[in-house]
């Protein structure tokens, strides 16, 4: 039965990157494939993801995710914090899109670790790490001064993340925010600006998006 399931995974996956304009190769489909396997058979036994629906986890893990690279910009050397990763979105699927990217996964729940580490393992990805750290304890950490491109979350307000921001990014870094609408509130006092907005909606009803790109109020 799970092969079914696999195969429609797959389908609805080539067919909404595509309307997108979001290309994957065979390999990049293959990896996906086993990513999604993985994450139905873990989550039999962690909550990693509370949506069942085939098509529904593609377009709102999977999909969203790889929607994150519209704000990605063409950098050498690119690296990226993935926020309250959880199962691994949308760090991973970025990586699968491009290999390139240096992919630090946050994610305190040591459940949710383990699976990181174990889908990383299992995908053979490269320049991908995981540490099991709240935002505001890994922001006073040495290792992650000034080190990150970008710094990227799903549906966590502005205000739990930009207080921790500022000192991870590299000079020219930009913070990405999800959300189902236009930023309500003030980066500035947390000495941030808007740089970019992409709204778009989700396929098949799932939802409506603000992909909200955030850079030091210093930075021009």
């Amino acid at each position: 039965m799970f092969h079914v399931e696999q195969a429609l995974f797959v389908d609805v996956l080539i067919e909404e990157t595509s309307i997108f304009g979001i290309k994957l190769d065979q390999d990049q489909v293959s990896a996906f494939a086993s990513y999604y396997r993985e994450l139905d058979r873990w989550n039999q036994k962690i909550n990693l993801s509370a949506i069942q629906d085939t098509k529904e986890i593609v377009i709102k893990h999977f999909l969203d995710s790889l929607l994150y690279s519209q704000a990605l910009e063409q950098r050498k050397n690119a690296s990226l914090l993935d926020v309250g990763s959880g199962a691994g979105f949308p760090g991973l699927p970025l990586k699968i899109l491009a290999p390139e990217l240096r992919v630090t996964l946050l994610e305190p729940n040591e459940k949710k670790t383990s699976f990181l580490r174990h889908i990383i393992g299992t995908l053979d990805l490269k320049n991908v790490s995981v540490v099991s750290r709240q935002l505001r304890d890994f922001s006073r950490a040495p290792e992650g001064s000034g080190r990150f491109s970008y710094i990227a979350t799903r549906a966590v307000e502005a205000a739990q993340i930009l207080p921790f921001s500022a000192v991870l990014l590299e000079e020219q870094g930009r913070v990405i925010l999800c959300l189902a609408k236009a930023l309500d509130s003030d980066p500035a006092k947390h000495g941030f600006k808007i740089s970019r907005e992409f709204a778009y909606e989700l396929p098949h009803g799932f939802g409506r998006r603000v992909l909200t790109v955030l850079q030091p109020s210093t930075v021009s």
